[in-house]
């Protein structure tokens, strides 16, 4: 008998309960100015991975701190980034903007861009995709609030969001995930959907979701489409914030106790590696001092035969001095016997006299 299949879950069914889950908590879609098309394009750069009411507060100081587009357009990105201070990258935004004005206004030579609505989706997106640095975000937002296309403008932290409510899969980006997420939602529900997906993104809510869900390619992780619901209700009410904040203290002291256990380790190498170096050094230090013996006793014997060498040198300069007394010796018995001669030849004188005396 074949193996029953698995039914894939249906996306939308889960969508419209998520829904409804997410009015109770944000309310429902607010009624918004329709806007011309470059300032839709402009306040889109101000709503990118930042909140409605950070985005409305930096459009209103860049409409109210100049004069016109024209002075946003020669403006400095130092002189421009104080503006969108409380949303996400100012500086990127400033940049976007001023680029974005640069476009307009060498295209139509005026800072009306709303011929765009009269041209098809094809023509006006690939006219968008020419501007430098605008993100996808932007360009489908634009097309969405402006021509009325069906496109999903969804930012970094809108996907990431998607991501762990299993709507998208994991490591999907703002293109892949804007189109994934056109498959199932219909054009009616899309402005709704992409509001209630947006606040979550931002909400105090969404930090817990973003942790959990983290930016790139990660195949460890899997969210399921099936529990969306039941994540999604531990999320609004509190347990899972608290889950995630009790697993990570788990993995802090985790953390803490591998270091600690990699310090000790660290310190016993420190230790052995010491007491290693002791040990040579007292090794190194009596081999010196063996060596200092042996010189030490061989040393007498140098001493012995250089004394004898000093006596044999005094007895041969003692020698040396007492050489020239020999001769003095020989004067001595050289005179003794003139001496001797002498009295001889005084005994001779005597025998003459006597024989005189005798005749």
């Amino acid at each position: 008998m074949a193996a029953a299949k698995s039914k894939t879950p249906d996306k939308s069914k889960v969508l419209t309960r998520l829904i409804k889950l997410l009015k109770k908590e944000f309310g429902g879609l607010p009624k918004r100015e329709q806007l011309p098309v470059l300032e839709a394009m402009v306040f889109s750069v101000c709503l990118e991975n930042s909140s409605y009411e950070s985005a409305d507060a930096a459009f209103g100081r860049l409409k109210g701190d100049f004069f016109d587009w024209n002075e946003v357009r020669v403006s400095t990105i130092s002189e421009l980034e104080p503006v969108f201070e409380g949303v996400h990258e100012p500086e990127w935004c400033a940049m976007r903007v001023r680029y974005l004005l640069y476009y307009v206004f060498d295209h139509q030579f005026s800072y009306d861009f709303d011929g765009i609505k009269k041209k098809s989706f094809d023509l006006a997106f690939k006219q968008v995709s020419k501007i430098k640095h605008l993100t996808s975000f932007c360009r489908n937002y634009m097309l969405q609030k402006c021509l009325g296309t069906h496109v999903i403008p969804v930012d970094d932290k809108m996907v990431r969001t998607a991501i762990w409510l299993g709507l998208v899969p994991v490591g999907a980006d703002e293109d892949s995930g804007a189109e994934l997420l056109k498959g199932f939602i219909r054009k009616a529900d899309a402005p709704e959907f992409i509001w209630l997906l947006k606040s979550l993104s931002v909400s105090k809510h969404g930090e817990s979701v973003l942790e959990m869900s983290p930016k790139g390619d990660h195949p460890e992780l899997t969210f399921e489409v099936t529990d969306a619901e039941d994540r999604l209700k531990d999320l609004l009410s509190g347990r899972a914030r608290k889950r995630l904040q009790s697993a990570k203290r788990s993995a802090e002291k985790k953390a803490a106790a591998e270091q600690a256990v990699k310090a000790a380790e660290k310190e016993a190498k420190k230790r052995a590696a010491a007491r290693a170096k002791v040990k040579a050094e007292k090794a190194v230090a009596a081999e010196k001092a063996a060596s200092k013996k042996k010189t030490t006793k061989s040393k007498p014997i140098v001493k012995k035969k250089t004394a004898a060498k000093a006596s044999v040198k005094k007895k041969s300069a003692v020698k040396k001095k007492t050489v020239p007394k020999p001769a003095a010796k020989k004067k001595t018995a050289a005179k003794k016997k003139t001496v001797k001669k002498k009295t001889v030849k005084k005994k001779t004188v005597k025998k003459k006299t006597v024989k005189k005396k005798r005749r």
